[in-house]
């Protein structure tokens, strides 16, 4: 079965006052390793297909988005998913068909700042694109996978 990149809605405009560029060189560095920890973490996680496990590091707005019948059911007619009548009901649905296939074995190579607590962890590929692996979001000390809308 072929990897399914999830879609998820555009992120919002940085907040007025924060600039990415002005970004400590420590603070990306300490970011950047805590982000790789995570995504580690995440791996190992996804690769045990351990469902509970992997719900403690999403926010609740994207558990929320990924548990809606209506988005399921548009992720449910994505070609990947039809060819072997795949059919997303629930977030577990969700995790087990498009998840763990595509998520298993991800590393980040890159972050980028949105504002103070919210970064993009990027991957980039064989072609030298620079893909998002997973918007991010820090609550309170924790990060935790997010969905801006």
């Amino acid at each position: 079965m072929e990897p399914i990149v999830a879609t998820e809605p555009v992120a919002e405009p940085e907040p007025a006052g924060f600039n990415p560029d002005l970004v400590s060189v420590e603070l990306k560095q300490t970011t950047f390793a805590d982000i790789s920890v995570l995504i580690e973490t995440l791996n190992t996680i996804i690769r045990r297909r351990d469902f509970e496990g992997w719900t403690t590091y999403l926010t609740a707005d994207y558990a929320s988005y990924y548990s809606d019948p209506a988005v399921l059911a548009e992720m449910s007619q994505e070609p990947a998913l039809k060819r072997y009548n795949v059919v997303l009901r629930s977030m577990r649905d969700f995790f087990t068909n498009v998840v763990y296939p595509s998520r298993q074995n991800m590393r980040v190579d890159d972050i980028e700042f949105i504002d103070e607590n919210k970064v993009r962890a990027i991957t980039i590929n064989s072609k030298e694109e620079r893909l998002v692996l997973y918007n991010l979001e820090k609550i309170g000390d924790t990060w935790k996978i997010a969905i801006w809308r």
